[in-house]
């Protein structure tokens, strides 16, 4: 019976510092490892390691090692992908930095996953056992989303995540959308929007036994009836779910009283702009700054909690979009925002663009260190003040003040998620100074 470790890697602490990041515990019960496991073959011998949570054993017995890993937990896999192949143990590789930068990862693995995993690990899995490993397995059609096999969440240990348990389930993949500082649809090799049946989520909603659901899609409600036909299934469930969709579909009354009717607690949703020129300069037109009051209105009055995400620094930005940001987030009573630099990620239409006018910064390293870091040159600021104005509206938004000012009175759930949210930047907030990554050029 051949034996295989599965890990997901952790990110080191600072840049520079090669401490890996630990956690006591994780606030959900992610789907990744535990869904590699799913595909692997039934007669494996499987280990699931969280290198972020548990101490990762790296003489173990196993004749093969499988490592995910995302552009900050990079260097942190190789080190481990190193460990093990000094060993002869061969190494499996992949993971959203492994479909982007496939040739770099090949340096520290002895297989690459390019795309989507299915058919493709158990296929990686078949020539390691065999030794016949190639060195790149990239899948040409898209993955269908019917029959997923359910998690091994028998394998995790249930002590490492906290008491209530929030579970990560696949509902779709992809995006309707192409915004051009986005890399969604790279990522799942540009197949365009897919989503589960409805009944097959349902039933393993029900075999996680957990009343706390995360959907794990960047885009909810790409198929609009579909995901309406979901949550209708969900109702009997009696959970409360949490997910990300673009606001406009806030507008949609219907939409959002069977959303609340279904367990609705939080959505976060993309909104990155409140100057019409800027949304209309990423190709995210669709967003109507002049909507948005209308959003959060209708999303209070249902007690659905919710996150803007805000990005800094388009060319289309000037001086004035950070007071103005403020004043609406004031004026609102907003619960939760998230205040990021724009990146230029690989597989996006603005790196391209930023690349051949030879404005980025040490790409080489572009997300490979944890805290805020600027890796362009801005248009109309220097990347050091981009960076302390977004530390400056981080700060001011998250004060206590400005909570007491903003979030209601934690006496419902939704509510008591608002200030949880807000607990959790305050700590980010803190250790904003130490993690700051600014790359002069």
């Amino acid at each position: 019976m051949p034996r295989l470790l599965i890990t997901q890697a952790t990110g080191y602490r600072y840049r520079g510092l090669r401490t890996p990041y630990k956690l006591r515990k994780r606030k959900l019960v992610g789907a990744v490892i535990p869904y590699l496991a799913a595909l692997a073959p039934k007669d494996w011998k499987i280990t699931l390691v969280d290198d972020a949570t548990e101490q990762l054993d790296l003489n173990a017995d196993v004749d093969v090692v499988a490592i995910t890993i995302r552009t900050v937990t990079s260097l942190r896999g190789y080190e481990i992908a190193d460990s093990f192949r000094k060993r002869g143990i061969p190494v499996l590789m992949g993971g959203p930095h492994a479909t982007f930068h496939a040739e770099e990862v090949a340096q520290h693995a002895d297989a690459v996953c390019i795309g989507e995993a299915e058919e493709i690990f158990p296929k990686m899995l078949e020539d390691a056992a065999a030794g016949r490993l190639q060195k790149f397995y990239r899948r040409e059609q898209p993955a269908c989303l019917r029959g997923m096999p359910a998690p091994r969440w028998d394998l995790l240990d249930p002590s490492k995540y906290v008491f209530y348990r929030p579970f990560v389930i696949q509902y779709s993949r992809g995006c309707p959308y192409v915004c051009d500082f986005c890399a969604e649809r790279r990522l799942n090799g540009d197949f365009g929007y897919r989503s589960r049946p409805p009944a097959e989520v349902v039933e393993e909603i029900r075999k996680c036994g957990s009343r706390h659901i995360f959907f794990a899609a960047s885009q909810f409600a790409g198929d609009t009836e579909l995901a309406m036909e979901l949550m209708e299934a969900l109702i009997p469930l009696r959970i409360r779910w949490s997910t990300l969709f673009s606001a406009h579909y806030c507008l949609d009354e219907k939409f959002m009283d069977l959303a609340q009717r279904s367990g609705l607690l939080h959505v976060n949703m993309g909104i990155e702009s409140i100057n019409q020129q800027t949304l209309k300069a990423m190709h995210k037109g669709f967003n109507k700054a002049s909507e948005y009051s209308q959003v959060i209105q209708n999303l209070t009055k249902r007690d659905i909690s919710y996150s803007l995400n805000f990005v800094f620094g388009d060319d289309a930005d000037d001086e004035s979009v950070f007071d103005a940001t403020m004043d609406f987030l004031r004026e609102h009573k907003a619960q939760t925002a998230y205040f990021n630099i724009l990146v230029p990620l690989r597989g996006t239409s603005v790196h391209q663009k930023f690349k051949e006018e030879g404005r980025l910064i040490d790409e080489e390293n572009m997300e490979r260190w944890p805290g805020l870091s600027c890796h362009f040159k801005p248009l109309r600021f220097s990347p050091e003040e981009l960076l302390f104005r977004i530390m400056k509206i981080r700060r001011d938004f998250y004060s206590t003040r400005s909570a007491l000012r903003r979030l209601p009175l934690p006496y419902k759930e939704s509510h008591m998620a608002s200030w949880n949210l807000h607990f959790l930047q305050r700590k980010v907030v803190a250790h904003m100074d130490s993690m700051r990554d600014f790359t002069e050029f």
